[in-house]
């Protein structure tokens, strides 16, 4: 893995482009959809005609589910408070082929405030919409996340 989760900053982002889905692990920037961002390798618009340019780009960022699902499984035990879980919860869920963008990003950066005409931008929870076999915070049929809250979410 390239880049490692880190709070508001890099972030987990589930990516559905010509119905193929990747996860990345990239600098929260890149995902301002219709704002010319400087360092997105002179993709002024991201959208469903610059995708495969951009992710092309990104590749190195990609990273599986069953990685992920083995990233969590090591770092359980080091988590001292429910913020570090954080991290590993997906920000944004963009898809291209449906020509939308889903943020559950934790801080107020309004990412489904810039998405490109056309588009659908919104804030909710959608981890719903990931395909079964991409969850990778299914451990053993439950959700990691809901298990470090019940373990964490106090502290």
């Amino acid at each position: 893995m390239k880049l490692m989760p880190e709070y508001a900053q890099d972030i987990i982002v589930g990516v559905l482009f010509e119905q193929h889905w990747s996860w990345y692990v990239t600098e929260r920037e890149y995902w301002f959809l219709n704002t010319e961002m400087e360092d997105r390798f002179g993709i002024e618009i991201l959208d469903e005609t610059t995708a495969a340019v951009f992710l092309e780009k990104i590749a190195d960022h990609k990273v599986s589910a069953t990685e992920m699902k083995a990233l969590l499984t090591d770092l359980e035990d080091s988590f001292q408070s429910y913020d570090e879980v954080l991290e590993f919860i997906p920000a944004i869920y963009v898809n291209f082929d449906e020509r939308l963008l889903y943020s559950l990003f934790p801080e107020p950066m309004s990412f489904e405030h810039y998405v490109p005409a056309g588009w659908t931008g919104e804030y909710t929870d959608f981890l719903e919409k990931i395909p079964e076999c991409e969850q990778y915070w299914m451990v053993k049929g439950r959700s990691f996340f809901k298990q470090m809250w019940e373990r964490l979410g106090q502290k």
